[in-house]
């Protein structure tokens, strides 16, 4: 078979085939109105939000501050060797209660003790001295007074003779002249030598205890050993702080703020404490001292003073009320009240462009209208002008 007659061929089969399809095909709807198409979903109108309204209203705003803290001890101490060397002893450790005056420990001072051993007999020495010379010269007052007498009863004897010898009567008056001198050297006392002697002594004593002293931790006040990091042998700079003591029967609260917190409080101000383990209970507190440069605290050398906490009073005993120390507190410090005022929610002004300004819904209209804030507060803002008692404003 030629190429030809096969193309034809090939061709009939398929137009046989696609006019037996198109007669399978439903026949045409004469009804122009839906044209056979499917039926469109319809699109639904889109909601409008309703943004939230605001009434003006008239009451109190209080603004308030609050921070955490810590139940801490009012007064509270590092403690330091003020000289080098090693440890020799350690009387106390911590969480011990120490009274004032009590050496907690100290350096190897062996040496020292010496020197002070002897320092303290040359004193003895130097003091027996004094006194014994000093009871000589009392008992030399006691003769030359007598002797006076003695020389004045001579000199009376001599006038009352018949004859009164006048040589005699004049050597007589100088020897009461001459017992007289004697009473009035005596009377200037013992040889300073014996005075400054003693000081000298004395001096040296006072100056090795201080040496001594320097090398004891003693208790400056009564409290508790809030720590204790010293073990005999071990090696200690001067100054370097290896214990704490702190008074723990009077308690206030210790917060660490930011400048912007203390920029908002002034020494005084009252304070609520509540206890974050036990929320029901509440003490009464006031801002006791605030680091330099917000208030008093800071600008000393003792280690109160050096303390850069903002330091919280409390009222009650903080003991009895459940409160011990370090436990973990919620400090609420009221910073300004004013009752009988305008007041809207935050949420209810709009600011743009530095405009602080609300929306105000009058019937049907909304129009914008400036006003001027005064206290602002999470939840309240107060109206200081611009808007009036019962008023609507459309929120954001």
């Amino acid at each position: 078979m030629s190429v030809r007659p096969l193309a034809q061929l090939i061709g009939g089969v398929l137009l046989a085939t696609l006019l037996g399809g198109c007669a399978l095909l439903p026949a045409a709807n004469t009804d122009r109105s839906t044209d056979g198409l499917p039926t469109p979903t319809p699109i639904p109108t889109a909601i409008v939000p309703t943004k939230p309204t605001y009434q003006v209203q008239r009451g109190e705003i209080v603004n308030e501050l609050e921070f955490s803290g810590r139940i801490s001890p009012v007064l509270e101490e590092d403690l330091f060797f003020r000289a080098s060397g090693r440890v020799r002893s350690v009387f106390r450790k911590r969480n011990d209660m120490v009274t004032k005056g009590e050496v907690l420990a100290e350096l190897e001072i062996d040496a020292l003790e010496r020197e002070l051993e002897a320092a303290e007999l040359e004193l003895e020495r130097a003091r027996v001295r004094l006194q014994q010379a000093e009871q000589d010269n009392t008992y030399a007052i006691e003769v030359a007074q007598t002797n006076i007498e003695i020389a004045e009863l001579k000199l009376q004897a001599l006038r009352s003779e018949a004859a009164p010898d006048q040589t005699a009567i004049a050597v007589q008056e100088k020897e009461i002249e001459l017992a007289r001198l004697a009473l009035e050297q005596l009377q200037a006392g013992v040889d300073p030598l014996l005075r400054s002697d003693v000081t000298r002594a004395e001096l040296a004593v006072t100056k090795l205890h201080a040496e001594i002293a320097e090398s004891q931790i003693i208790a400056s006040f009564d409290g508790q050993l809030l720590s204790m990091s010293l073990t005999p042998g071990q090696a200690v700079d001067a100054y370097q702080p290896v214990a704490s003591l702190a008074d723990v029967e009077h308690l206030e609260v210790s917060a660490d703020l930011i400048s912007t917190q203390m920029e908002d409080l002034v020494e005084g101000m009252p304070a609520k404490i509540i206890l974050v383990s036990r929320p029901g209970v509440t003490l009464d507190g006031a801002v006791r001292q605030l680091p330099y440069p917000y208030g008093s605290g800071g600008r000393g050398n003792t280690v109160e003073d050096m303390d850069k906490s903002t330091r919280i009073s409390i009222a009650q005993s903080a003991q009895d009320e459940g409160f011990a120390l370090g436990d973990l507190v919620r400090v609420n410090v009221e910073l300004e009240r004013k009752d009988n005022v305008l007041w809207v929610p935050p949420q209810a002004l709009r600011i743009f462009d530095g405009r602080r300004f609300a929306l105000l819904q009058d019937g049907d209209v909304q129009r914008r209208v400036d006003v001027k804030v005064g206290i602002e507060t999470p939840d309240r803002v107060e109206i200081e002008s611009g808007l009036e008692e019962g008023q609507v404003v459309v929120g954001q």
